[in-house]
This record gives structure tokens, C-alpha cells and sequence, in this order.
């Protein structure tokens, strides 16, 4: 524990740095919505690209001919480094286990080693989790391109011949932890009742889960892509770390971005910024399963079943450690009954302790 704290105190410390303060994307990109860095650097290490993953026969995988491509109607681009593995597409591109998740690239952007494609061409996107160092194999950089058909939307995909850009402190923090995530972009927005407000997310990436073993996913039985700011993604990370030491297996969420205000308020939630997160159970490796709507002993300060000591304890360790700054709990309101909300807002400390009492850690938040 002592180990753990101490990454988590050096995170937080790379977040305030660097991150400030101010959904969920699945597949191909089929939205399912939800500096210097040179000190990072001695975090990240030096990265040895023969330690890097061989990850024979998909779409990004080295080839030499269609044979090293184990799927139908596969391409091989003989002119890219070592050879690259591709498809024909229009808009999606497929994805398989065990490797980075896949785009497809529109014909206009698509480089010379990949010639002859009328509308677009597969690609591997970034993915620090594979390639630490910059999120592609050899040869490759990691480059924002338009989708086929959809030329609105953006990715980061493994390029031949390009160079990837330096990745912010944030980012370094979160390859060093061995995250399967890539970086993105995001286009503010404002929510459809507040057209004056505008939700921004900063140094937005997408985490790809599972992390560090732990399945991160809804309770609806959807294991979606996470978009958020970084500052939020190493919170995460450092958070679903804790709760698997307690022998938890999945980590269930009900959703991270979603740019709205707060309820009865004309104030932007802390979802509107990538930075929030709402918990709402965890699965166990004996088999059992806790949950907030159903396991959370209000009203008390001292829980006496497993799942309700279990819980009250983690949110606990959570404020003491600093991973997040502002903990909601289901003593805060009736509309937290099922989750904790867990966010970054900037200059908080914040955690309730009972309900009613009058006695708080921090300054009243507004409800969210």
C-alpha cells in the first residue's frame, strides 16, 4: 500500500503540474458517448523498441505479402516500414482482441505507401498501452487523421513515415503506468439547453479497458471506451489500482464526459470537462458483487456488513490520498443513492462525512 500511495502522490503531483483543472467512445470510433515534459520523461524511462510487442497478422501488423494478413480480403503495404497489413473501408474498419483498436483512414490523407484505395484504407491507431514510447511500432508516428465517409471525425492512427508529437506530462504519467489509451481530440460543444456554455475537455485521451487486469465497465453490460481529460484518466487509474487490491475484478461506472449542466442549476457539471465520474459498484474475485444502490449503509459512519465497510472505507482512501477533489457519496442526496461521483474540480478537498450533521471536509460543493 505503501508503494501504491506513493504513485498515486507523484500522479497527482504531474496532474496539478501539467493537466490544470479545468464519454465514451467504442470500436472504430463508433461513438457510444460517453509543455516541456522533460521531468516526465525520468518517470516514463528510456523505452527499448525491442521490448515492443510483435503482434503478427491484423490490420497494422507487419507483412511482406497478404499471406502474413490472417483475415479476408487483407492488403498488405509492401512500400510501408516492414510492411503493413491493411483492409479496403468506407467508414469502420474491424477490431480484434490483443491489439490496438483500428480507423479508417479517408483516401485524401492517406500516405504514398498506401496507394489505390478509392474511398479509405485501415490503420492501426495510437495506442501508448502497445507502444509505450510513441504509441506505434517502428517506422510509424502517431498522426491526426479524418475517417472515410466521415471526414468530421478525428483520430490518432500509426502512419508511415511520420513522427509522433510529444505527449504532454499527463500522458507520459499515464504510458508509464502501462494504460491502454491514445490521445484525441475534442470540439467544444454546449448542451442543448445552454447554448451560451461551452464544454471543453483538456488534454483529452481515450482509455481502452481493461485496466491493469480490472474490467471497467457499465452496470448495462457495455465495456465502452472512456473519453476524458488525462488529469481524470490517471485518477481513474490509480483508483481502480486501490479497489483491485481488495480483490476486485470489475469496476463498474455509469459514465465519465457528457456536456450537460448541473441539475436545476445553469452551471456546467464537472462531466461537461472530462473530469467526473460516476461509480456505482465493483465484482470480486471470490464472487461477490457490491453495490452502491443496494450494499451503502447510510447514516452511519461506522458500516458493519463487508460491502458497506468495503466501500465507505474506499471512498475514504480515495480523499486521503488525493485522488480526486471531490467525492460524492449516497449520503449527499437522494440523486447519488446508486453511485459515488468522484471529480477534479480545481482549488477542492471535499468529502461528506454524514448526513445532516453539518460536518463536512472542505467547502459545500454544489450537487451533481
Amino acid at each position: 500500500m505503501t508503494a501504491h500511495l506513493a504513485t498515486g502522490a507523484l500522479a497527482v503531483t504531474l496532474v496539478l503540474a501539467s493537466c490544470g483543472g479545468t464519454g465514451s467512445v467504442s470500436g472504430d470510433g463508433e461513438d457510444d458517448v460517453l509543455g516541456d515534459a522533460t521531468d516526465a520523461v525520468d518517470v516514463l524511462g528510456d523505452v527499448d523498441d525491442d521490448d515492443e510487442p510483435y503482434l503478427p497478422g491484423w490490420i497494422g501488423s507487419p507483412c511482406t505479402s497478404e499471406t502474413d494478413c490472417s483475415y479476408a480480403e487483407s492488403t498488405c503495404l509492401a512500400e510501408a516500414p516492414d510492411g503493413m497489413c491493411s483492409l479496403a473501408c468506407d467508414l469502420y474498419c474491424p477490431d480484434r482482441d490483443g491489439y490496438p483498436e483500428t480507423f479508417c483512414v479517408d483516401a485524401g490523407s492517406l500516405p504514398p505507401e498506401a496507394p489505390g484505395f478509392d474511398e479509405g484504407a485501415c490503420f492501426s491507431r495510437c495506442d501508448y498501452g502497445f507502444f509505450p514510447g510513441t504509441g506505434c511500432r517502428e517506422g510509424y508516428g502517431c498522426v491526426e487523421v479524418p475517417r472515410a465517409g466521415e471526414p468530421s471525425t478525428v483520430r490518432f492512427a500509426c502512419i508511415p513515415g511520420e513522427e509522433s508529437p510529444p505527449l504532454s506530462e499527463c500522458q507520459l504519467m499515464l504510458a508509464s503506468m502501462g494504460v491502454s489509451f491514445e490521445p484525441t481530440t475534442h470540439s467544444p460543444e454546449s448542451p442543448d439547453t445552454h447554448p451560451e456554455l461551452t464544454c471543453v475537455i483538456e488534454d483529452p485521451v481515450i482509455v481502452h479497458p481493461p485496466i491493469h487486469g480490472v474490467d471497467v465497465t457499465s452496470p448495462w453490460g457495455e465495456t465502452p471506451n472512456m473519453l476524458a481529460a488525462c488529469s481524470m484518466a490517471l485518477s481513474l487509474v490509480m483508483t481502480v489500482d486501490d479497489v483491485a487490491e481488495y480483490g476486485v475484478t470489475t469496476f463498474y461506472h455509469m459514465g465519465t464526459y457528457n456536456c450537460r449542466v448541473i441539475a436545476g442549476t445553469d452551471r456546467l457539471s464537472r462531466h461537461a470537462y472530462g473530469d467526473a465520474l460516476d461509480i456505482s459498484g465493483f465484482d470480486f474475485e471470490d464472487g461477490t458483487s457490491c453495490t452502491l444502490v443496494d450494499d451503502w449503509e447510510h447514516d452511519t459512519e461506522t458500516p458493519v456488513t463487508p460491502c458497506g465497510s468495503f466501500m465507505y472505507e474506499a471512498a475514504h482512501r480515495w480523499f486521503d490520498g488525493y485522488y480526486w477533489n471531490t467525492i460524492l457519496t449516497p449520503n449527499y442526496n437522494e440523486a447519488h443513492d446508486d453511485h459515488f461521483h468522484v471529480d477534479l474540480t480545481p482549488d477542492r478537498h471535499f468529502m461528506e462525512a454524514l448526513p445532516g450533521s453539518g460536518r463536512y471536509i472542505g467547502p459545500a460543493p454544489y450537487a451533481d
